[in-house]
């Protein structure tokens, strides 16, 4: 509403303490007086709007609106009082978040004065490194026949067929088996987990990555055509399939055919399933695409080396609010990263317990990357005001598109997360983090070298 602000402003009383490097305390103050005066002109503003039984709309009482609506009055008296004496501050501190000093909102009581105090997280003094014109050495890599050969090759083997052959199953093949079990199903199991535990014809990928039954690649592994095979498959408790979740199968296996994929040795069938008229066409396409692929690899590698080279050694203190987050986000990560290939319970039980042991040693490593991330943003947030650089609203819908496709959300629903959920300030980040480090490497000064393989012949 902003009602209230000629009435209140110049007389905010404001006390400012650093409490340690990058930390301050402010304290605000509104007279009580002011305070009262405020109240009533929203309780006004309230009665305009109000309509209650029994008077005209905006017609009733002021009194009575102040009792039936003191809470939406002392909610919007709130905000107002906080936004009118928290203005100053921002235009006086270079503020990177600020919280409620002991996570207590303040409140509004009439005849009292309205006191709260943040604590905030200031942007500490950066005394900036020489960061245009920053030499860096690049490998100079070409583009090789035998690389376009490669890529060629490449679609042959994945265009390529499964043929049937008569020696042993290998990694990768096909086999067409015909299978019984011991499983218990319930009568109305849908058709695709029946075909799990009884089926006259169906096909096994030994893919490593990938147990279609658990355990049955390594079983049916250097098996041959007509070999019968028994096999006791555990399935786990979270097992997707929760009418086959936490039992013991056994399986009588029959393979019927072992199948190996050939590569495709037809030029002209090759080109028909990548849509060209013929090999010399491919080869430009790919050469077009190779080159692109080279020189967007070759731009991250010169980002990645100027931003390393002008963040070396930095030595300046970090705002404790900013790192104990940073700091909370690298050990969550972590975490995960242990967890990720880990999929019985067994196995997840053992890495809690290593994390539980190690986690004094996990926090410090945690620590150190965290210190490093948050120094090398701030720097470059600084070298962003010192060439005004900003993300603006277009960029950073655009960089939630992107993310979206990643979530599996639409672009619109994926914002209004990130802003509930108060994390839309770091995608920004994100966002002008990668305008600053395209900036720094359009500036940057590259010398290509000759690779290994080209100085050594």
């Amino acid at each position: 509403m902003d009602l209230i602000r000629n009435i209140v402003k110049d007389s905010v009383k404001i006390e400012k303490e650093q409490l340690e490097p990058c930390l301050k305390q402010v304290d605000f103050t509104v007279p009580s007086d002011k305070v009262e005066a405020g109240y009533n002109k929203i309780a006004k503003a309230f009665a305009k709007e109000a309509k209650l039984q029994g008077f005209r709309p905006g017609k009733a009482p002021v009194s009575m609106v102040k009792q039936i609506y003191k809470k939406n009055i002392e909610e919007e008296m709130v905000k107002e009082l906080c936004s009118i004496a928290f203005q100053p501050i921002t235009e006086e501190f270079d503020m990177l978040s600020y919280n409620f000093a002991d996570n207590k909102e303040p409140e509004v009581n009439l005849g009292s004065d309205f006191k709260f105090s943040l604590k905030i997280n200031v942007a500490p003094e950066i005394q900036l490194p020489e960061y245009k014109g920053v030499k860096v050495e690049l490998e100079k890599s070409d583009l090789k026949e035998e690389d376009i050969t490669k890529r060629i090759d490449y679609f042959r083997e994945i265009y390529g067929k499964f043929e049937k052959i008569d020696g042993v199953a290998e990694e990768g093949d096909m086999l067409k088996v015909s299978y019984s079990s011991s499983a218990v199903l319930p009568e109305d199991v849908k058709e695709n987990i029946k075909n799990l535990v009884n089926s006259e014809e169906n096909y096994i990928w030994l893919n490593k990555n990938q147990d279609m039954i658990p355990g049955i690649n390594n079983a049916l592994i250097g098996k041959k055509a007509g070999d019968e095979v028994n096999h006791t498959a555990d399935f786990a408790e979270d097992f997707e399939e929760q009418a086959l979740a936490g039992q013991t199968v056994d399986y009588k296996i029959k393979i019927e055919e072992v199948q190996r994929k050939v590569p495709l040795n037809s030029d002209e069938e090759l080109c028909s399933k990548l849509m060209v008229k013929n090999l010399d066409e491919l080869k430009d396409r790919i050469r077009t695409m190779a080159e692109s692929e080279l020189e967007q690899a070759n731009s991250n590698i010169k980002k990645t080396k100027v931003v390393d080279k002008i963040t070396e050694n930095l030595d300046f203190p970090v705002p404790p609010g900013i790192l104990q987050e940073a700091i909370s986000n690298e050990f969550s990560n972590m975490v995960n990263e242990m967890m990720k290939a880990k999929k019985s319970e067994e196995e997840k039980a053992k890495v809690s317990e290593e994390i539980k042991q190690k986690r004094e040693e996990l926090m410090e490593e945690a620590k150190e990357k965290a210190e490093k991330r948050v120094k090398k943003f701030l720097l470059l947030r600084k070298i962003g005001k010192e060439e005004n650089i900003e993300a603006n609203e277009q960029e950073l819908d655009k960089y939630i598109q992107q993310m979206s496709y990643y979530y599996g959300q639409k672009p619109e629903e994926l914002k209004k997360r990130l802003v509930d959920t108060g994390n839309i300030s770091q995608v920004y980040d994100e966002v002008l983090v990668n305008k600053v480090t395209d900036f720094l490497a359009d500036n940057a000064e590259v010398t290509y070298m000759e690779t290994k393989e080209e100085s050594d012949k």
